[in-house]
Formats: C-alpha cells, sequence, structure tokens
C-alpha cells in the first residue's frame, strides 16, 4: 500500500488532490496534510512515507527546503513538486535534489495519475530489489487477490505480471486450490505453518495467502496428468506440515493458461458450502460432489407461528431437530438448499433490520461445519426472543412500519410478498405476526383501508365511482363493488345516495 502526505497552503487544492486519489485507488493511503513544509516536517517525518506531493512556495518552509530536511529521515522517499509558475531555477533545484515530476497548476489530472502509478511501480520493484520478502510478498499478494476479484484490468495485469516476474503460461494446463485451514485448529504463528508458506511461494509463482490468510495456488504443467501430481504432491506437502484433516481442500476444473485463474476461483466460490457436507482433509472438486439425495423438509408456517406466539423453547427444538436430521443425511444432503432454510430463518428474525439480516446471510453463506451454522441460528434465536418482550397490547416496529406504509401507500399495488420483500422480512411470517397484532388479516386490513378512504370520497365530492376506486387502490371495477359490498352491505352508488338521502 502506498503511503502519501499532501503539503500545500492552499485548502482547495488539497481537498481536490485528497478526492482524485482517493477515486483513482483505494489502496493509497493519505497519512495526513499540512499547510507548509514546517508542519509536514515537524508531525510526519517520523511516520513511513512513500511519495509527498508538495507545493513549491509556502510560508515558513518552501517545498524545496522540505525535500532537502526530509531527505536526511527518509531517503527513500519520492516527491512531486506543484508549482503556479513554470520557474526554472525551482525546475532545475528540484531536479538535482531528486523530484519525481514538477507538475503546473492547475493540475492536468491524468499527467498527475501516471506519475503516482510509476512512483507506486517503483515502490513496488524497490521492495523486491531490497529483499524485503515480508513487504514484497504483501504487495505481490494484494495484487493477485485483486485480479482473482476482477478488480484489475487485463493490460494492468500484464505489467504487473511483468513487475513480479510471473510466466503468463499462455499454453500451458492450469488449476486453483483453495486450502483453508479450519479456524482454531491451525496455528498460524507455528513453525510449521511458515515452512509450509515459505515451501509453497519458492515452488510454485501464483502461491498467495488471501486476507483470511488462506492459501490459493495456482498449478501448471504440460497437461492433466502434471496438475494431478502437483495436488498430490501439494496434499503430501501440507500433511508433513501442519496435517491434512486440519484443512478443507478445494480444487477448481482444469483450464488453460494463466489467464483462467480468476474463472477458476469464481468456480471455487461456488463449491464452499459443499464444505458443509465434507469431511476435512477430503479434496473438493465439481467432479467429486456426491449426488444431492436429500433436501430438507422446512415448514415455514409452523416456525413462524412460534416465532410470532413467542415460543422459544418450540423455537430451540425446532432448530435442534433440523440440525439432527440434516446430520443423519450429512453426505447426502444439498448444502445449498440447508442454507436456504437457515436464510428464511434469519429473514423471519430480522424485524425489517437489513443491515443485521445481511450480517446473518453473510455469516451462514460462509459457515464451514454444521456447528458453525448452528451457533449463527442460536445468535440470532436469542436475542430475537429477548427484544420482543414488549407489552402485549404495543405494536412491533414492523407492524409499525406496515400500517404506516399502508397509510401512505394504499393506492399502489401491495401484497404480504411485495411488503416482505420491500422490508426484509419473511412473508410467511409477517402474515402471521400481522394478525396476531393487529387482529386481522393483512389482505383485510388493507380492503378496509381501502374502502373506508373510498367512502369518505363519495361523500364529499361528486367524482365518478369509476375514479374513486382508481384513487383507493382498485384496477378492477368488479373487485371494488365485491369488497365495498363486502364492508358495507352497499354498492357505491347506493352508498352515495344513503348517504345524500340522510
Amino acid at each position: 500500500m502506498l503511503k502519501m502526505l499532501l503539503v500545500d497552503d492552499e485548502p482547495l487544492i488539497v481537498q481536490g488532490l485528497q478526492a482524485v486519489i482517493r477515486e483513482f485507488d483505494e489502496e493509497i493511503e493519505i497519512i495526513g496534510t499540512a499547510k507548509n513544509g514546517m508542519e509536514a516536517l515537524t508531525h510526519f517525518a517520523n511516520e513511513p512515507c512513500d511519495l509527498v506531493i508538495t507545493d513549491i512556495k509556502m510560508p515558513k518552509m518552501d517545498g524545496l527546503q522540505l525535500i532537502e530536511a526530509w531527505k536526511k529521515e527518509q531517503p527513500e522517499t519520492k516527491f512531486i513538486v506543484l508549482s503556479g509558475f513554470q520557474e526554472f531555477e525551482y525546475v532545475k533545484r528540484g531536479l538535482a535534489i531528486g523530484i519525481e515530476n514538477y507538475l503546473l497548476k492547475p493540475l492536468n489530472e491524468t499527467e498527475l495519475l501516471e506519475t503516482i502509478t510509476q512512483i507506486k511501480e517503483k515502490v513496488e520493484a524497490d521492495f523486491q530489489a531490497t529483499g524485503d520478502d515480508e513487504a514484497y510478498y504483501i504487495l505481490r499478494d494484494n495484487a493477485l487477490w485483486r485480479w482473482l476479484n476482477d478488480r484489475i484490468g487485463i493490460e494492468d495485469w500484464k505489467e504487473r505480471m511483468a513487475l513480479y516476474k510471473m510466466p503468463l503460461a499462455k499454453e500451458m494446463r492450469t488449476a486453483l486450490v483453495w486450502i483453508q485451514p479450519m479456524y482454531g485448529q491451525v496455528d498460524r504463528t507455528a513453525d510449521g505453518w511458515h515452512k509450509l508458506q515459505s515451501h509453497l511461494r519458492a515452488e510454485y509463482p501464483f502461491m498467495l495467502l488471501n486476507p483470511e490468510e488462506e492459501l490459493l495456488i495456482g498449478l501448471m504443467a504440460e497437461d492433466e496428468a502434471g496438475i494431478a501430481a502437483q495436488i498430490t504432491t501439494v496434499y503430501e506437502e501440507i500433511g508433513a506440515l501442519i496435517g491434512v484433516e486440519q484443512c478443507f481442500f478445494l480444487m477448481s476444473e482444469v483450464g488453460t493458461g494463466t489467464a483462467y485463474f480468476p474463472k477458476a476461483f469464481r468456480g471455487l466460490e461456488q463449491l464452499l458450502q459443499e464444505r458443509l457436507v465434507s469431511s476435512p482433509g477430503t479434496l473438493i472438486s465439481a467432479d467429486k460432489i456426491l449426488p444431492h439425495r436429500w433436501r430438507p423438509n422446512f415448514s415455514q408456517h409452523q416456525l413462524a407461528r412460534a416465532l410470532v406466539l413467542q415460543e422459544k423453547e418450540k423455537t430451540l427444538t425446532w432448530l435442534d431437530n433440523f440440525f439432527t436430521e440434516w446430520e443423519a443425511h450429512l453426505y447426502e444432503s444439498d448444502p445449498h438448499q440447508v442454507i436456504r432454510v437457515l436464510s428464511e430463518v434469519a429473514l423471519m428474525m430480522s424485524e425489517s433490520d437489513p443491515e443485521q439480516l445481511l450480517k446473518a446471510i453473510r455469516r451462514l453463506d460462509g459457515a464451514a461445519t454444521p456447528c458453525e451454522l448452528k451457533t449463527t441460528m442460536l445468535e440470532l434465536i436469542h436475542p430475537f426472543f429477548d427484544r420482543n418482550q414488549h407489552d402485549d397490547n404495543s405494536k412491533s416496529p414492523i407492524i409499525q412500519k406496515i400500517i404506516s406504509y399502508v397509510t401512505e401507500h394504499f393506492t399502489e399495488g401491495m401484497s404480504l410478498k411485495t411488503l416482505g420483500a420491500k422490508f426484509h422480512i419473511n412473508a410467511v411470517y409477517l402474515g402471521q405476526l400481522f394478525q396476531k397484532e393487529v387482529g386481522s388479516h393483512f389482505t383485510d386490513y388493507l380492503n378496509q383501508y381501502r374502502v373506508n378512504h373510498a367512502k369518505e370520497v363519495l361523500m364529499t365530492t361528486k367524482q365518478p365511482v369509476t375514479v374513486i376506486a382508481e384513487e383507493s387502490g382498485y384496477t378492477d371495477m368488479a373487485y371494488f363493488y365485491r369488497q365495498f359490498k363486502k364492508y358495507t352491505g352497499y354498492t357505491p352508488n347506493g352508498f352515495r345516495k344513503k348517504e345524500k338521502v340522510q
């Protein structure tokens, strides 16, 4: 990560630079800003900094004086100088003390960003040249990870390949292996773990650590037999150093060339949930997945009722029974269906809190074992029942939102399904909760509200019935007439005549 300091006595210039740089590359860290050279030297000279962008003319200490003093503390820092004037003496002095570029205000954004890109590559290359392995591999692994996640363009990637001296291997057969140590099972500070990393880095150019400190290895060979031999070797090396039973192994299908690796990674992501029905230490790959003969039998209405009626013990019993039945059919089950069911349950308990729901879904998707899944569900269930111990006479926040929404949008089309999607809550659970707290089915409540509105307009205006029906939320006149008579005992015209007589 490139660390940068901005020095200029014009606040608008500093703000503009911050905006442009952050939009250009989110990995650049701006360690601070200063109004003049003295302030920059006093507050930041002892902090690691790769690049200083500084104005020339500033009070107390100008840009060139800052550079000369700074280099005594951090000689490796690079500098870009800004000026409002093309002054030859300043340019000459700047070149003499080793600036990277001299840019005139108003700044040419393209030239600035090109210069920053060149400096970033120099800094990365310097890490490699000085033998700073840890810093070099952090930078390289970050670049590889961004590439696997399609966050680097092809031209940018080719430049980085050249920078890190990595082969393109256009004609070779390739595959990607993802090795995930089980949480809490592997000591990542132990010698065996570090020896494994060093050994794999030396043997495989495309080995990296992702942000979760899991290993990804790009295999390259002349044919598929060579790929199979390499995965066997990797498996044996891991077994010797940390134990294969402590890890999950995911392997992509075989492709051609290193350009295949991002696609291979997307395939591996699709295999993640297969960990739930696989034993640690076994190889998980698309061609080795067993047929999914068992799927969970899930009654939404039964569970929704238990949640609505605040029956915590019944809910916990349902959860225990679900996991007991699943584990009895574990290796023939479809993990995607299991996650779908548990996600629906999480949706019931989210109470229209999108942030809570998103966290829950991410944890469910990321779980590697049934135990992790059950723990996640229990961490949702207990707070849900604690949160809902409100006064029996009050309405829960989600029902209050629904009633308020109906009041403001009753003329629009809506149903439990559309409201569930809008407010991020399971539709079945919402329907049962609404009936419990309001005392009627949602459809009855909505029709009653719309008919009451229509009655008011019929009594106070001379608008045609067709217009009133549409303004009350009805597009089907026959349905409007049926609902109006159901709740009033009259047709719309009959009701209007009755009210006039009275």
